[in-house]
């Protein structure tokens, strides 16, 4: 390991003495002196470490790029991603932290209004990386999302992303049979949002964490609203699609279903998810 490593270790075996000697002194006990580990025995713990530095880092490039060496706090991502904001691929790091520190959903729609031009550049930098031509046609509508968005047209970029995240869960969800029902038929929105990948925010593995990522915020932006139901704040599909109006069409709405359409064409360009896009 670095020195780095070993300078940084020494530092936080100081600082744990250091409490052990107050916790000590705070009951009246004297305090033993307690030294730090001999420089070779740093070596020791720094060579038993190294293994699993190596592993850290394997895990951490399994992750979408824009996480990758930023210590984000996955648990909590989980939450904010289940409430229906996507954060696998974009935003960027940044913007991310800004809004899992957001003490309400109000104060998360000023972050994404407020972060709008680094949130749109970071779209436009991850379309940019998704190579497979199957995909061509998506790609540009969601670059003219973005275009749209620039310009102030918030509505149009909302329903054209919706729309384009749509198709591609719909091409998922042909390719995939467990999604679908038993005879092949679609199930409905309400059933696509049970079948896809999911985690249990306390007992996910890793693995399972980054396979359920980019499908966290379908159990929300999936949800049916009836007639008598309030028309939903938060993007939502449904409400896209049937309730055109002040309340659900947004711009920070029109930021969420962007950064939706464009996390989950990365992912299907990232991992090779089988799709059935129709011409």
């Amino acid at each position: 390991m670095t020195y780095g490593f070993d300078a940084q270790l020494a530092e936080v075996l100081s600082a744990a003495t250091e409490n052990i000697r107050r916790t000590v002194a705070a009951n009246l006990i004297s305090a033993p002196k307690v030294e730090l580990p001999k420089p070779r025995l740093l070596e020791g713990l720094s060579t038993a470490v190294a293994p699993l530095q190596s592993v850290l880092e394997r895990l951490d490039a399994m992750m979408p790029e824009n996480w990758q060496g930023q210590r984000l706090a996955y648990k909590d991502m989980v939450r904010l991603m289940q409430e229906g904001v996507p954060l696998a691929w974009v935003p960027p790091a940044d913007v991310i932290r800004h809004l899992l520190a957001a003490q309400d959903v109000a104060c998360r729609v000023e972050i994404l209004d407020d972060r709008r031009t680094e949130i749109l550049a970071s779209c436009s930098k991850v379309l940019d990386t998704v190579t497979d031509e199957r995909f061509a046609a998506q790609r540009t509508l969601l670059e003219e999302c973005v275009r749209m968005l620039e310009g102030g047209m918030f509505s149009g970029a909302q329903a054209l992303a919706a729309n384009v995240w749509d198709t591609l869960v719909r091409a998922l969800a042909f390719a995939n049979p467990a999604w679908l029902t038993d005879k092949g038929w679609w199930p409905g929105y309400s059933k696509i949002s049970q079948r896809v990948p999911s985690v249990d925010i306390d007992e996910a593995t890793i693995g399972q964490f980054r396979k359920a990522a980019v499908f966290l915020p379908f159990a929300t932006t999936l949800e049916e609203f009836r007639g008598q139901d309030p028309v939903p704040d938060g993007f939502n599909r449904h409400a896209t699609a049937h309730a055109a109006g002040a309340v659900q069409y947004t711009a920070a709405n029109a930021v969420i279903a962007l950064m939706l359409a464009v996390s989950v064409l990365r992912e299907i360009d990232d991992q090779g998810y089988p799709v059935q896009l129709r011409a």
